[in-house]
């Protein structure tokens, strides 16, 4: 039987939809992770309601297993990094649109072909970007962070980077849990 679902949602304009047909399946209304949602964290940012929800949840996770301070690398759709300081409080991130294409590690970066060329660029563009930004937020926090990635990219390009980068294929979904028994408590 399901006690209860929760929803995190980058695309307004479905959530309607999916909470509708969620409750019609399961007889239970989804939460939806968003602002007004208890996460724990206090969110630091010019205008916390823009922040993408699959971000807090993976923060909400990432604190809850590592040592603060950290920073969760989302390689999806997107590829997202945002920071959560020594107090645990979510300061910030960054996005990279990536495009679709077949990733496998080339074997020299100067491609020979277009193929290869693009393959590089995404590879090794998407790794020197993420060294690099990581190397910026630890001179901003003043030390080391604990980096955690996730998502379907995260495999490709965390083994060449130099951070010492733990991936973590189910911080979503713990994230979700997370948030889930906390707005449900009975108190």
């Amino acid at each position: 039987s399901i006690e209860g679902a929760i929803l995190s949602s980058v695309v307004p304009p479905v959530n309607s939809t999916i909470l509708n047909a969620v409750e019609k399946v399961t007889g239970n209304r989804p939460l939806l992770v968003g602002s007004g949602m208890k996460t724990g964290m206090n969110i630091i940012m010019d205008n916390p309601k823009t922040v993408g929800s699959d971000q807090i949840v993976d923060a909400v996770a990432a604190s809850h297993e590592h040592p603060l301070p950290l920073v969760v690398i989302d390689m999806g759709t997107a590829t997202t990094l945002c920071t959560v300081d020594k107090r645990g409080n979510y300061i910030g991130g960054k996005t990279a649109q990536l495009p679709y294409i077949s990733l496998e590690v080339p074997s020299h970066v100067i491609g020979k072909n277009t193929i290869d060329c693009m393959r590089s660029g995404i590879i090794y563009g998407n790794v020197d970007m993420i060294d690099g930004i990581l190397d910026r937020m630890e001179k901003e926090l003043g030390e080391p962070p604990t980096i955690i990635a996730t998502g379907g990219l995260a495999k490709f390009i965390t083994p060449l980077c130099r951070h010492k980068i733990l991936v973590d294929d189910a911080l979503l979904l713990k994230g979700l849990l997370i948030l889930y028994r906390k707005n449900t408590e009975v108190h």
